[in-house]
């Protein structure tokens, strides 16, 4: 006797396999390849310039199946394969360099598909191909950087004390200061061991041959390895969301190194630029109605141009005595940074603030990009391959260092 079964579970069967027919159709419609535009500084791009675009495009007849807009970013979809490249030489002649343009593969599901939530399976570098970085990060050099902004407060501190030393001298961890005498060194150690208990100190040598040794500890140099991993690591990851990649991985490897892999991405250069970019913060003082010309600078707010701020030249700390940040809301429940001095830093913000009660300060953003781009010669039909590396302050205020070979 053959085996019967109730109605339900074969429409059950049924279902599962029209379901499953549905959400696998997705990965029978290949990619289009695309231009991706965004703004270089996460602003959103005015549609005028898409049109300048597209009309750049027509005439150099260049087929455009499709132009899309996502949060800020447009996408542009071809027609061809083979346009791809000079589709994105002309965006970035068109748009200038305050536009990303990077090349992509985009999804080619039809409407009716996505209409079900239906999308092709994401892959990865080995079955999709995309662009893999191993990063590290220059541990030595961010511990010497550290040494040195405490040498020069160290220096400062024994000067105001009128205490005699002689040199300075940075070994990998350690930082040594010279002595004229014995008791100028044992008087220095007891002044600064108080300040900065983040060191071992050790004495070497008596009388002119007296000198000062300050090693960072393990745990600190532990903070301060583990601080540039994890600061890295934020600042890679909101970069790669420039790029607009399904499903990046961004991760630590071992002590000192970072991975990022970017799925589908087929624009070296451009996703290069973007995760090699290099920023620091300075925290300055508002200047006074009263202060000199030549002792400020003016900068504008970067997503309002409309307003600006007027600041003192002088930096009280940069970016690198802030050992950690974090995140959280004030008593009005909004949103706050909070960060942590290191030794120095807190020295040094304690210095230039404790007379200035109410006075304003702002924290300014530097950050360091660089470009690769090519410019065609007029007349002769040759190319020149140019590197520039930029310097923002905000969006308008550049320093530009250009250098082009032919």
């Amino acid at each position: 006797m053959l085996n019967r079964y109730p109605l339900w579970k074969y429409l059950l069967i049924l279902v599962v396999l029209v379901a499953g027919l549905i959400y696998s159709l997705p990965n029978l419609f290949p990619a289009d390849p695309a231009i991706q535009v965004s703004d270089a500084h996460g602003n959103a791009l005015d549609e005028r310039q898409i049109t300048r675009v597209e009309e750049a495009l027509s005439e150099r007849d260049i087929a455009v199946k499709a132009v899309e807009e996502n949060n800020g970013q447009w996408l542009i979809r071809l027609q061809s394969d083979d346009d791809q490249l000079d589709a994105r030489d002309i965006a970035a002649e068109v748009l200038g360099p305050n536009a990303t343009v990077a090349l992509n593969l985009a999804d080619a599901t039809p409407g009716w598909l996505q209409a079900f939530s239906a999308s092709p399976m994401t892959l990865g570098l080995d079955l999709r191909g995309g662009v893999h970085f191993l990063l590290e990060v220059d541990m030595d050099a961010a511990l010497t950087q550290r040494l040195e902004v405490n040498a020069s407060d160290r220096r400062a501190l024994l000067r105001g004390e009128r205490i005699r030393y002689r040199n300075t001298t940075i070994e990998e961890r350690s930082l040594s200061i010279d002595f004229a005498s014995t008791e100028d060194r044992d008087t220095a150690r007891r002044l600064i061991s108080r300040d900065f208990p983040n060191f071992e100190y050790t004495s070497e040598g008596d009388g002119r041959a007296s000198s000062l040794v300050m090693t960072l500890s393990d745990v600190t140099v532990n903070e301060i390895q583990d601080y540039a991993i994890n600061q890295n690591l934020t600042t890679l990851r909101n970069r790669v969301n420039e790029l607009g990649v399904a499903e990046p991985m961004v991760q630590r490897q071992g002590p000192s190194q970072i991975v990022v892999e970017l799925p589908g991405v087929q624009d070296t250069v451009a996703a290069k630029r973007i995760v090699g970019a290099t920023a620091n913060l300075e925290f300055r003082l508002e200047a006074r109605n009263d202060t000199p010309d030549a002792e400020t600078e003016r900068f504008e707010f970067r997503n309002d141009p409309a307003r600006s701020a007027e600041l003192m030249r002088d930096v009280i700390i940069t970016g690198d005595s802030v050992s950690s940040a974090s995140n959280s809301f004030d008593e009005n429940g909004r949103p706050q940074v909070n960060i942590n001095l290191d030794g120095t830093g807190g020295t040094l913000m304690n210095r230039a603030t404790r007379t200035i009660i109410g006075r304003n300060m702002a924290v300014l953003f530097i950050e360091h990009k660089s470009e690769d781009r090519i410019r065609s010669r007029p007349g002769n039909g040759r190319r020149d391959h140019c590197s520039r590396t930029v310097y923002r302050a905000r969006p308008d205020q550049l320093g530009d260092d250009s250098k082009c070979a032919g």
